[in-house]
């Protein structure tokens, strides 16, 4: 365990979501193939109503995979049957949405005040400002990370997290503290956890935390 005096909010997250991101990109693929093959399979309905319905029908699926096969240890679900992650170490939590069909980056959030509060969060703590939980880890109980997945993107499926500190606007760039893509390859160059990879929307202008404007590119053991 890192000396949390070493660390600022961004590398704590970091560090803690790795389990995450190291099987992120494999498990949302392998749900999602899941997921059109049964709508493809579902009689009644025609394609338009099928197109409307697939985002939320994917996040179910991974909701459903993770509570059935539990992948990482120290991150649990919820009992809302959507994909709404937390750490058992920190209690940072993390839910899975569709990206904003126009920007292609952080979607806004839902018009409920629930989840117009969780994405107006604060920016990043620096360097000696976070604090330990009872359980010895670094308490980032205030932070709520949107992964916005865009289901368009060939293949491998897109994932970045987002802290969102703003509820947003549809077609409009929404504002975060900080943001990571998560993507893994599967050209037979695995690529695991934080890589540059395919970049719609660089955050560069948004992060608030001075020092870390360049991309992590960390290799996950």
């Amino acid at each position: 365990m890192v000396d949390i005096a070493d660390l600022d909010e961004k590398e704590a997250v970091l560090e803690d979501f790795q389990e995450v991101a190291e099987i992120l990109p494999e498990f949302v693929r392998d749900r999602v193939a899941a997921a059109k093959n049964d709508l493809k399979a579902l009689k009644g309905i025609n394609e338009s109503q099928r197109s409307r319905i697939e985002a939320c029908v994917y996040n179910l699926y991974l909701a459903k995979g993770w509570k059935d096969w539990h992948p990482v240890n120290e991150w649990g679900i919820d009992n809302s049957g959507f994909f709404h992650l937390y750490s058992m170490r920190t209690f940072m939590g993390a839910r899975l949405h569709a990206v904003d069909p126009i920007t292609r980056g952080l979607p806004k959030s839902n018009h409920s005040l629930a989840d117009r509060s969780r994405y107006s969060q604060n920016g990043g703590k620096g360097r000696g400002e976070l604090s330990i939980n009872f359980l010895g880890y670094p308490d980032l109980s205030d932070v709520r990370l949107t992964i916005a997945c865009d289901y368009l993107f060939p293949a491998n499926g897109f994932l970045r997290a987002y802290k969102p500190m703003s509820p947003g606007k549809y077609g409009q760039k929404g504002i975060s503290a900080y943001s990571f893509p998560i993507l893994n390859g599967d050209d037979g160059n695995a690529r695991y956890g934080w890589t540059p990879g395919f970049d719609p929307t660089p955050e560069t202008d948004v992060d608030l935390l001075e020092g870390l404007i360049i991309e992590e590119n960390m290799k996950i053991k």
